[in-house]
């Protein structure tokens, strides 16, 4: 057995000593981290400051990679998975995150309307029957439909749901599979459908439409399940919410867990196993709702602006469907257009864009030297349009 001596008594203080300075240097630093982050949770100016001189979040326009325009082409601009599309002259031209050119496609659509989600564009000649869905540089199918193309959507899966006007009926729903087959029509003889969706599990197609025959316009929203429609249209609506209120009904989309979220003109409704729940409010005394949306996943948004004699103050409200959690991103002015994707709301100024993630904090903010005209976005980086180039913003 060894016996210690003073020697070692004196080494297993020094070891002692030792720790404890370094467990103490580990917490002090932890502790300045968390007052760190918590300050910049809470304080907007320190925040400001972080993300400018610290994150290095600011962006500076012709600081980016671009792609050159030319101002005298109808160039119709978009967004999806991981390229900024431009199309024209019945040509669309895929550009990576670098500018460089990766691809081009003959879409013969004048006048596009487009739906995208994940790996797929869908596109349509508004008005007239041409449709194709894209995927990438490839164009998995392509099609001509019998009646006027007035909305397209197409879901993650390449499930594809398409409104008609024009025919004997007032409406006609038509749902296509990723490989392009039809598999079902939905008929409305009395009334206007005004959106459609499908369900991320591909089980079910939900519609709004409007019955303008009564003393007021009534929306309505039917559920139908896409296996029973295979078969046969009778039974196939398992679901119908008739708007009690005389509200007007925009837009419908499936987040996870078959919820569809409803916007009406007096708010944002969700309906999940076969109950309706408000979740936004957009009618409340002295407040002005400037812009909302249902396109993020598991979230939506409205814009809240305060008018003083001097000064415009925005809030964008961004509301978790399911928690119902509100986060809330605040800046001076009032802004110019809003649009998201996925998780990702960019806010375009006029000079300056912010990119902000669903949780409210500031991804990365841009700012221009000339008047910013649109700005499309992607989950992984955005296009800030001007009318002789595309700069290209990772976000």
């Amino acid at each position: 057995m060894k016996i210690i001596g003073i020697d070692d008594g004196e080494n297993i203080k020094k070891i002692n000593k030792k720790k404890i300075m370094i467990v103490s240097i580990i917490a002090t630093v932890l502790l300045v981290l968390l007052i760190i982050f918590i300050t910049y949770c809470v304080n907007k100016q320190f925040r400001d400051i972080m993300d400018k001189y610290v994150l290095m979040k600011n962006v500076i326009e012709d600081s980016t990679n671009s792609i050159p325009l030319d101002e005298n082409e109808n160039n119709n601009i978009y967004a999806n998975d991981k390229y900024i599309a431009i199309l024209n002259n019945n040509t669309l031209k895929n550009y990576n995150s670098l500018g460089k050119l990766d691809g081009e496609l003959t879409v013969e659509i004048s006048t596009p309307i487009t739906s995208s989600n994940g790996r797929f564009l869908l596109i349509a000649e508004k008005g007239q029957n041409k449709i194709y869905l894209i995927s990438g540089n490839e164009i998995i199918w392509k099609n001509e439909l019998e009646g006027n193309i007035d909305k397209i959507k197409v879901n993650k899966n390449g499930y594809v749901a398409v409104i008609l006007s024009g025919t004997t009926h007032k409406s006609v729903i038509e749902t296509f599979d990723s490989s392009g087959k039809e598999l079902f029509k939905t008929y409305l003889a009395n009334t206007i459908a005004m959106d459609a969706d499908i369900s991320l599990d591909n089980q079910y197609m939900a519609f709004s439409e409007i019955n303008t025959g009564g003393t007021q316009v009534q929306s309505i929203v039917k559920i139908v399940s896409i296996q029973k429609a295979k078969s046969s249209e009778e039974g196939s609506i398992i679901y119908t919410y008739g708007e009690p209120n005389g509200n007007l009904i925009t837009n419908i989309k499936y987040q996870e867990q078959n919820r569809l979220i409803c916007m009406y003109n007096d708010g944002i409704y969700a309906i999940k196993n076969e109950a309706n729940e408000k979740i936004v409010n957009f009618v409340e005394d002295n407040v002005r709702i400037s812009f909302a949306d249902i396109e993020l996943n598991n979230h939506v948004f409205r814009v809240v602006e305060k008018t003083s004699l001097l000064s415009t103050q925005t809030n964008i409200e961004i509301i978790n469907t399911n928690s119902k959690k509100t986060n809330i991103y605040s800046l001076d002015g009032a802004l110019k257009e809003i649009s998201s994707y996925n998780d990702k709301i960019s806010v375009n100024m006029g000079s300056e864009v912010h990119f902000i993630s669903t949780n409210g904090w500031l991804i990365k903010k841009y700012i221009s030297k000339q008047e910013i005209r649109k700005v499309v976005i992607n989950n992984n980086f955005a296009g800030i349009v001007y009318r002789e180039k595309i700069e290209i913003v990772d976000i």
